[in-house]
């Protein structure tokens, strides 16, 4: 099971919570997980703009916008995370009427379905999961 885009959003809120400076050592603390994992992920998160690493000895990253300006497909897309499903490529076996047509129909739900669940995605900003996480 591919957890990037849960974690990613966890590192995200880490940040936004903190509202300063985070080191990859503490937000991997904050998740549990090694900082070699969380760095990776960082790394996606900077390539699409959505974090910056500060360099120095008070080093970490920080969010390269507002939290209320980042949503959560933005994080979706950056760590390139899974789509909803997948469909499974057995051959179809020949005289079986929904062995021939499965795929097709199975396509049109899962674009139907990634299509709404990336819109609801990118109704959601990492400021309201921050507001969300305080108000627990």
């Amino acid at each position: 099971m591919n957890t990037q885009f849960s974690i990613a959003v966890h590192l995200m809120a880490g940040i936004a919570h903190r509202e300063a400076i985070v080191t990859s050592e503490a937000l991997a603390g904050s998740v549990n997980t090694h900082a070699a994992f969380v760095k990776r992920i960082l790394a996606k998160l900077s390539k699409a703009s959505l974090i910056h690493a500060v360099s120095g000895k008070s080093g970490g990253c920080e969010l390269a916008r507002k939290a209320s300006d980042i949503s959560l497909l933005d994080i979706y897309r950056a760590v390139e995370a899974p789509r909803a499903f997948a469909i499974h490529d057995y051959p179809a076996v020949g005289g079986c009427k929904v062995s021939a047509n499965i795929k097709p129909v199975m396509g049109e739900i899962l674009t139907r379905a990634q299509r709404a669940f990336e819109q609801d995605l990118a109704k959601t900003t990492i400021s309201d999961v921050v507001r969300k996480i305080r108000a627990e």
